[in-house]
């Protein structure tokens, strides 16, 4: 009995970190908070952390650590990744935020026990514990204040949850109800006829429904509301950053319409330097952030008069408009030459538009020749592929699928040449090897409109003693759309850290691209990915 208790304390012990969840996830930028890890931290765990700016120190026991935020960070989303000798955790999302953050306190179920908030400024970290709890808070509002309530749950923080926003008068009954305004996460903007104590209140629904009509909850239910009367960013126009090039070869700012609520003069109109991969639109006064891809092409906006004739899109550029009322169609015209292909890539949904998109691809006469609506199953968002039957002028129209429109159904149209291109995908973001046995990675290759070149897959930043063998895709064959990489390692080395799996292709230019996984909880994916090679477990 007792070799066998302490057969189970070893396993315990050696057992890596399976964070599920981070309370808070979020700090303001100059503080710190105390952060408990749902789930297990592992025996002495580490913390990689996806950007500079952020301080971990883990307490000697339990499952909490302190998170230090610099004076000088950027605001914005950042992910974190526990590891010890014997693994690592998955991803995990922590926001630094610029508005103080408060934490949710229970009792709180009703109007009457709802948790004061000093300020109309502010972020609340809290956690729908168990089925039917319902978190409610009390804010003063003066008459003609525009208060922004934004929940993030689902959408960033990966929360298993259908948020609800209910906005309460000062006598309890609801005044404005949301559930999806951005993917399953709930937002209200909410102006208050007179002055009083208004409630805000919080509940949700299983993500994926079921047959139950109770209110859900659970230890993973995690959410960051922000509660704002000040400046708030809904989008920007253009919605993504274009690397365009002057004569000297310096990149031009590009100017960013921003659009939102209690946005003061300042804030009418940024700058947006031409950096690589994405930009984040940051200021102080701002309650949140926006980030833009940063595109190698240019990005425009629709025009705000419709003039005579439609818009012209060029190859390759980005078309930033708005459906701005309800039945209006866009309508742009490109010229092709017969035979020419390309591709129309619509994103809205995927931003936090409420448009449903339908694009539609015609002859300058009007007569349709491709429609296109969502992608897949729970993709909104479509692309056409679409070759030019002869030379002339073409049409683009988007609309929305059900004829609503306003303000907000902003999206971004890309149009780009149709070149023959890849990706790599792999299962998952983090690996153990052991010396007793080889490690095995699948790498799915996908070749997309008629890619056939040689592909070879390595992987770098493997420590020295572990080896394994360059694969090559070949155009045909088994290996066109999957190949295995394994790995080997002799005993007695220690390793936790990030590797790269490339795909490397002899062209001129040489293409090099980086190997994804899936973070399936938070519909995004990520090229960080981990090994951790250690001794084998104990029989």
């Amino acid at each position: 009995m007792t070799s066998a208790l302490l057969l189970l304390a070893a396993t315990v012990i050696a057992a890596p970190p399976n964070v599920t969840a981070l309370v808070p996830s979020g700090c303001q930028i100059g503080q710190s908070v105390e952060v408990a890890a749902q789930g297990s931290v592992g025996e002495k765990p580490q913390a990689w952390i996806s950007r500079e700016g952020l301080k971990i120190e883990f307490a000697e026991t339990g499952n909490k650590f302190k998170v230090t935020v610099a004076e000088n960070a950027a605001p914005g989303l950042c992910w974190i990744r526990v590891f010890n000798a014997e693994g690592a955790s998955p991803l995990r999302p922590f926001v630094i935020g610029t508005l103080a953050e408060v934490v949710e306190k229970e009792p709180n179920n009703s109007a009457k026990d709802a948790q004061k908030l000093e300020s109309t400024q502010v972020v609340v970290n809290g956690v729908l514990e168990k089925g039917g709890d319902v978190d409610t808070f009390a804010v003063s509002l003066k008459a003609g204040q525009t208060l922004v309530a934004s929940l993030m749950a689902k959408g960033t923080l990966g929360s298993p949850m259908d948020g609800v926003l209910q906005v309460l008068g000062p006598r309890g009954f609801v005044m404005e109800h949301n559930d999806d305004d951005h993917g399953l996460d709930p937002q209200i903007v909410f102006t208050a006829p007179s002055d009083g104590e208004y409630g805000v209140r919080v509940f949700a629904f299983p993500e994926t429904a079921n047959s139950s009509i109770a209110f859900a909850g659970g230890a993973n239910y995690i959410y960051r509301l922000t509660l704002t009367t000040g400046p708030f960013v809904d989008h920007a126009q253009p919605m993504s950053v274009g690397r365009s090039v002057v004569a000297d070869e310096t990149p031009a700012p590009q100017k960013l319409r921003l659009n939102g609520w209690n946005l003061p003069p300042e804030l009418a109109e940024v700058s947006a330097d031409a950096v690589e991969g994405s930009f984040i639109v940051r200021h102080a006064l701002l309650g949140n952030t926006l980030t833009l891809p940063v595109e190698l092409h240019p990005s425009v906006i629709e025009l705000a008069e419709r003039p005579p004739e439609p818009q012209e899109i060029t190859l390759p550029s980005s078309m930033t408009g708005v459906i701005g009322k309800p039945g209006e169609i866009d309508l742009f015209r490109l010229k092709m030459a017969a035979k020419q292909a390309i591709v129309i890539r619509t994103d809205a949904r995927a931003a936090g538009s409420p448009l449903d998109p339908v694009l539609r691809i015609l002859k300058s006469d009007g007569s349709q020749l491709q429609e296109v609506d969502d992608g897949s199953k729970g993709d909104f968002d479509p692309d056409a592929n679409f070759t030019a039957p002869a030379d002339g002028e073409y049409r683009v129209a988007i609309t929305d699928r059900f004829g609503l429109g306003g303000p907000r159904f902003f999206y971004r149209l890309t149009a780009l040449p149709s070149q023959p291109d890849f990706e790599l995908k792999v299962a998952a973001d983090s690996f153990v090897l052991t010396p007793d046995k080889p490690l095995e990675i699948p790498v799915t290759v996908d070749r997309q409109r008629g890619f056939a070149s040689e592909i070879e897959v390595v992987v770098t930043g493997l420590p020295e003693k572990v080896t394994v063998e360059s694969v090559v895709s070949a155009k045909d064959g088994e290996t066109a759309k999957t190949v295995k990489l394994v790995l080997k390692v002799e005993a007695g080395v220690n390793f936790s850290g990030r590797i790269r799996i490339l795909g490397r292709v002899k062209s001129e230019p040489p293409v090099e691209k980086s190997a994804s996984a899936t973070l399936t909880a938070f519909n995004t994916t990520t090229r960080e990915l981990w090994l951790t090679v250690t001794a084998p477990a104990a029989k």
